[in-house]
C-alpha cells in the first residue's frame, strides 16, 4: 500500500478530538470495520472484550481507515515472553507485528493486569501504561502503514502520528529480514474468542 494513499485519508479535527469522538460510536465501528480482534487461549470472554474495547479506542485516534484489514491479537503476559522467545524476538518489548499476515500482537499487560510486568514495562519504557499503550500501538502501526521492518523508520513514524502528523514512510536501506511468517504464527492462532 502506498504511503501517499494514506496520506489522502488523514484528516486531524481541530479540537483534539478524533473522527470518531466526534461522528460518535457509528462512526467509529465505519472506521475500524476493517479491522479484526482476537484474544490469544486463555483470556477470558469479559477481560478480552474489555481489552478490545480499550485498543479500538486508541485505535479510533488514528487514521486506520487508511491501513485496510489487519488482525489484532492480544495475548497473556504469562504467555508473551515465553512466544517472543520462540518467534526470536525481543520479550522486553509488549507488541510486535508480523507484516505478510498483517497481524500485530500485543501483550496483555498493556492494558494494566499484571503489576509485576507493569512495572517491568514501565522501567525498560519510562512511559505510564497509557502513554505505553499509545506508543507500542503507534510504533506498530508505523510497521504496519509502511510495510517497514526498520524499528527507527517505525519509531519515527510512530511519534508522528502521536503529534497529530502522517509523515510519508521512508525507505528503508535495512535488508529484509526473515519476518514472522503464518507458518510460525498458526500455533499462536486466537482462540474462539474475539469481538466484530
Amino acid at each position: 500500500m502506498s504511503c501517499g494513499l494514506i496520506v489522502s485519508v488523514w484528516m486531524i479535527p481541530t479540537t483534539g478530538q478524533t473522527a470518531a469522538e466526534i461522528a460518535g460510536p457509528e462512526t467509529e465501528r465505519a472506521i475500524l470495520s476493517s479491522q479484526e480482534f482476537h484474544c490469544h487461549t486463555g483470556y477470558s470472554l469479559a477481560q478480552c472484550q474489555k481489552d478490545i474495547l480499550e485498543l479500538r479506542k486508541v485505535l479510533a485516534h488514528y487514521p486506520i481507515e487508511g491501513l485496510g484489514h489487519w488482525t489484532w491479537v492480544l495475548v497473556r503476559s504469562q504467555d508473551w515472553k515465553p512466544i517472543s522467545q520462540m518467534l526470536r524476538l525481543n520479550p522486553e518489548s509488549p507488541a510486535f507485528t508480523a507484516l505478510e499476515p498483517r497481524e500485530t500482537f500485543l501483550e496483555e499487560a498493556l492494558f494494566v493486569h499484571d503489576p509485576q510486568r507493569i512495572a517491568e514495562l514501565m522501567e525498560e519504557w519510562q512511559r505510564s501504561m497509557p502513554k505505553l499503550l499509545e506508543l507500542a500501538v503507534t510504533h506498530e502501526l508505523g510497521h504496519a502503514f509502511c510495510d517497514e521492518p526498520n524499528e527507527a523508520a517505525a519509531d519515527h513514524f510512530g511519534e508522528e502520528l502521536r503529534n497529530g502528523r502522517l509523515t510519508r514512510c521512508r525507505t528503508s536501506t535495512e535488508p529484509r529480514r526473515k519476518r514472522v511468517g503464518t507458518a510460525e504464527l498458526r500455533g499462536m492462532k486466537p482462540n474462539a474468542l474475539s469481538t466484530p
